[in-house]
């Protein structure tokens, strides 16, 4: 639980700035003031601060994420061996079902997706929308299925359930169905419930301990994907490649 009292206002205020200009693509001082309620002069002040460490830029008026959010994304994804061997597996899944193949991670109750191929390469990942509802992936979902209610709760209360698309779950009794069934088949689905016309499958990573490291996933259009690749086929190849990735953890040393 978040302890209020220990929030630092000016730090929040920033990361409520930064937040919303990602959100709009790039603001105006004026439109970020309207959308953030704060004051033009609070607004200003953020920004003045936040362009002279480099991670907001003015653009005329407007003012956009600078790149030094790159430099620090770049060395999140590679500070661990163990992403950069995920991006190998990431290929082989790619590989053996002709289909894309992710790898992600769960960070404070979303989805971040590291790598993704499709074919014989495997590249970080550079989706715009890279920080999704664990609820409407088959890596979340997956996941979600092996926490504790009380944290599955407590990442509902925090980040509730919007509907992204018309498959979307969007209520607790739902998701606690969903996570059931995929305690015991042992593979969690997206079926069109993120991205319309695509269907995905996916498993979770752990290591010797039982501790979740992240999920692997296949996935292609529903127009091609049958029910049979969907329930069958990708889980399947996920559920033979997947425990050689966990082996090769422990044998590198990497754990």
């Amino acid at each position: 639980m978040t302890d209020e009292s220990q929030l630092l206002t000016t730090t929040d205020t920033s990361l409520t700035v930064i937040e919303t200009i990602q959100e709009l693509d790039g603001a105006t001082p004026a439109e970020l003031a309207a959308t953030t309620e704060l004051s033009k002069s609070t607004v200003y002040k953020h920004l003045y601060t936040l362009s002279q460490h480099g991670y907001v830029i003015s653009d005329g008026n407007e003012y956009r994420l600078g790149t030094r959010f790159y430099h620090i994304g770049m060395y999140v994804r590679n500070r661990s061996k163990v992403y950069e061997l995920a991006g190998k597996y990431v290929i082989e899944l790619a590989e053996q079902s002709n289909e894309e193949s992710d790898f992600g991670i769960e960070e404070n109750g979303r989805i971040v997706t590291l790598f993704d191929s499709v074919g014989s390469s495997a590249k970080p990942s550079s989706r715009l929308n890279n920080y999704e509802y664990m609820h409407t992936t088959a890596i979340g979902k997956a996941i979600l299925a092996r926490l504790p209610e009380s944290r599955v709760n407590e990442i509902v209360d925090r980040w509730g359930l919007p509907e992204l698309t018309e498959e979307t779950i969007t209520s607790r009794s739902e998701l606690k169905a969903e996570l059931d069934r995929i305690r015991e088949r042992g593979y969690a689905i997206n079926d069109q419930e993120s991205i319309p016309g695509k269907r995905v499958a996916g498993v979770i990573a752990k290591d010797p301990d039982g501790n979740i490291i992240g999920g692997f996933t296949i996935s292609g259009p529903a127009y091609r994907i049958e029910d049979t690749d969907l329930h069958q086929e990708f889980p399947d190849i996920l559920q033979r490649v997947v425990p050689d990735f966990e082996r090769e953890l422990v044998s590198q040393g990497l754990l």
